[in-house]
């Protein structure tokens, strides 16, 4: 499983990489598309299909979403209820907060896909 190294306002480092805003699914790490998330949304603040798809390969036990300095990406209710009907729990942080909680997930033997929102 990929290690967040650190987080800070734009970038997040993972296994000694430096990213933009990222998905991680299993042991991969993929920039996000926020071309395309703008194009659909006007913004990153919202999770395109594809990123839904991403989060829910691999049969996680855990779905982490940072979402933002501020909080500001909003999960919808029917991938809320995607996650309930296949029992994956979800757990939301501030993004200073995901290195900590990410690791102890890890470190715990958990199977965790994550989405880091690097901004806002």
């Amino acid at each position: 499983m990929p290690r967040i190294g650190k987080v800070s306002w734009g970038e997040v480092k993972i296994d000694g990489r430096n990213y933009h805003q990222v998905l991680i699914f299993g042991d991969q790490v993929i920039e996000r598309r926020s071309d395309k998330l703008h194009e659909l949304f006007g913004t990153t603040h919202q999770i395109g299909d594809w990123e839904k798809e991403k989060l829910l390969s691999g049969n996680p036990e855990i779905i982490l979403v940072a979402t933002g300095w501020s909080g500001l990406v909003r999960l919808d209710d029917g991938f809320k209820k995607e996650l309930e009907k296949r029992k994956i729990e979800l757990q939301t942080t501030l993004t200073p907060g995901v290195v900590k909680r990410y690791n102890q997930l890890i470190k715990e033997g958990k199977r965790v896909n994550a989405l880091i929102h690097t901004t806002c």
